[in-house]
């Protein structure tokens, strides 16, 4: 879910600046740009936070940790800090916003290696160690505590209508299928709006309509 909204506002923002002329990038840009990182930025925080207070201490018990995951967790938040200075420096000045491109190209880069030694070295021996009822009350409870656009952007991620989500991970965790409308169809809803609306709006280029009224 993290790759996917990484890489969607780098492409948005590949595109935009393309579109950007001599008036510079408007004002309601870097506002939804700055909106876009802060929401970003806390679903990442909550992913790794989960494995450093829940997945390493109880995977620990039972296998070494691999070391290279908070080496890359340490990398993360020094080029983490590095697209926040680019973001803070957001004008209307095209330069800038080529900037932030940039730096989240690098942020994406380091991600994605943390993803890929996750997934060679710590998923492998939790499977070997660990049973699939053992980890599932796990994997739960961080889903349920974790920031509302966590949830809805592991959603979106597998079909953006939540159909996957509902066929494939739901059905393999036995979720009833009315806990969709309880739990998961607003969180969805949430996240497109929250979200996905902002990095369409930085790639059409046009500010996101703003609602009037009660409704």
């Amino acid at each position: 879910a993290l790759r996917c909204e990484i890489n969607s506002m780098i492409q948005a923002l590949g595109t935009f600046i393309g579109k950007v002329d001599d008036d510079g990038v408007p004002q309601w840009a870097v506002n939804t740009i700055k909106e876009w990182w802060t929401s970003h930025v806390a679903h990442a925080t909550d992913h790794c936070k989960s494995e450093e207070t829940v997945y390493k201490p109880m995977f620990g018990e039972r296998f070494k940790w691999p070391a290279e995951i908070d080496e890359l967790h340490d990398a993360l938040d020094r080029i983490k800090d590095k697209v926040q200075t680019a973001i803070d420096r957001l004008n209307a000045d095209k330069s800038s916003l080529v900037a932030v491109r940039d730096a989240l190209s690098t942020y994406e880069e380091t991600m994605l290696k943390h993803f890929e030694v996750e997934e060679k070295t710590a998923l492998p021996l939790m499977r070997a160690y660990f049973t699939p009822e053992e980890i599932s009350p796990v994997q739960r409870k961080i889903l349920e505590d974790a920031p509302e656009n966590a949830m809805g952007a592991l959603i979106f991620s597998m079909s953006p209508d939540g159909a996957k989500f509902r066929s494939d991970f739901m059905t393999v965790r036995s979720i009833p299928s009315f806990v969709w409308y309880l739990a998961f169809k607003g969180r969805l809803a949430s996240y497109k709006k929250d979200v996905v609306a902002k990095v369409e709006a930085i790639e059409s280029g046009k500010e996101p309509a703003k609602k009037s009224g009660w409704f």
